[in-house]
Order: structure tokens, then C-alpha cells, then sequence
């Protein structure tokens, strides 16, 4: 749930809480043991095999750390290509986006937080949401059964976004409960405030997503 475009956690209840609201305002393992056996007095033939055998192995070994070292690591310790790009990017909420519509790929990436949670795939809209310590890591989404992303509220870009997002602005999202009696009333349109920020690859995440600003 990435997007890229051109151009903190809060105290607020998560879903399912009263008056429905929705939380607001993100081996290597060591080489095998070769054991040389011990010394037997008069074998001094086998005493030069051992070593010879020994030499062996570690020259081999030594032939394999390079090689593995050369392509990167062995498999417990290689970095992947997803790894390195998670690595190197990171959140850059300046410069601020206060004013005018929302970026596109902000909006997109709005747009599909709630269709995954509206989907019953909540787990992985929640791997969008980077605000450390978010609440709404912690909502089970059992209090709806489904949701829809409707439209952008027109000139709603707030002039402070939350602290550590780019960008605040409204939306309209259709939620049917989960549940009766359900914090969300009956099936209709809920207004939200979405925290979206944006991140040194480019791309946008969601911050967090809440009933009030």
C-alpha cells in the first residue's frame, strides 16, 4: 500500500470505543564442528592423515566464506531487496502540505486503508500506518463489517497536521457496524480526518486516521 507522487500517535480512542470513534491522531549459524579425533601413540601415519584432512577442510571453508561473502552472505544473513529499500526509507513530513487539495497519492493511499478495512483485510491496511504506537495497530476492526471510501471533503486541508504527518484532510467513508448496538449507529456516511505522511522514497503512508482533527 504504497504510492508515490509528484509533487504521533494520539490519545484518541480506537475504533469500537464510545460515540465510535476511530483511533486518531503509523542466524548464522556457526559452521559444523569437525572433530579430529584424538591422538593414538605409534600412529604417527594416521596422525599425518588427520592433519592433512583437517588442512583440507579448512582450506574449502575458508574457499566458501569468501565465495559467500562475495554474493552477499549466507541465507541467514543476506540482506534482501525489500530489506534495503525498508531500511532506507523513512518518514519526511516537511515541507508541509497546508493549503490546496491533497496530493493524488495521498488521497490513493487513504482510499485504500479503508477498503482493506472495509474488506475485512485489516492487518494489512494497518501495515500502512507508520505513526509510532498508533491505536489503531490495536483495533480488531470487529465493530464493522464493512466499509467504503466515498470523496475527499472539499477544502478541508488542515493548517497543522498531526505531529510527524505531512498533510491532514477529510473524507467521507460509508461504514456498516459489525455489531448491534454498534458505536457507529446505523449504516451510513462517517466523516474522518486522515493523517497521511510523506516518506524519503517518495511514497505516502498513512499516519493515522481519526473522528476529529
Amino acid at each position: 500500500m504504497i504510492h508515490h507522487d509528484s509533487s504521533a500517535a494520539s490519545s484518541r480512542p480506537t475504533p469500537g470505543g464510545a460515540g465510535g470513534a476511530v483511533a486518531r491522531r503509523p542466524h548464522e549459524g556457526a559452521g559444523p564442528c569437525i572433530p579430529f579425533g584424538g591422538r593414538r601413540p605409534g600412529r604417527t601415519t594416521q596422525r599425518a592423515a588427520a592433519a592433512s584432512l583437517a588442512l583440507t577442510f579448512l582450506v574449502a571453508a575458508a574457499a566458501s566464506a569468501a565465495l559467500l561473502a562475495a554474493c552477499g552472505g549466507s541465507s541467514g544473513s543476506a540482506s534482501s531487496p525489500a530489506a534495503a529499500a525498508s531500511a532506507s526509507r523513512a518518514a519526511v513530513p516537511s515541507p508541509l502540505v497546508t493549503s490546496g487539495p491533497p496530493p493524488a497519492a495521498a488521497i490513493e493511499t487513504v482510499r485504500e486503508f479503508w477498503t482493506l478495512a472495509g474488506d475485512g483485510r485489516l492487518e494489512e491496511a494497518q501495515q500502512s500506518l507508520v505513526a509510532p504506537g498508533s491505536p489503531i495497530q490495536d483495533w480488531t476492526g470487529e465493530d464493522i463489517a464493512a466499509a467504503r471510501f466515498v470523496r475527499v471533503v472539499p477544502h478541508s486541508v488542515g493548517r497543522a497536521p498531526a505531529d510527524g504527518a505531512t498533510i491532514e484532510f477529510s473524507v467521507v467513508v460509508w461504514i456498516e457496524p459489525g455489531s448491534q448496538p454498534s458505536p457507529w449507529g446505523a449504516p451510513g456516511e462517517h466523516q474522518l480526518f486522515e493523517h497521511v505522511v510523506r516518506m524519503s522514497d517518495g511514497t505516502w503512508r498513512m499516519w493515522d486516521s481519526g473522528t476529529g482533527p
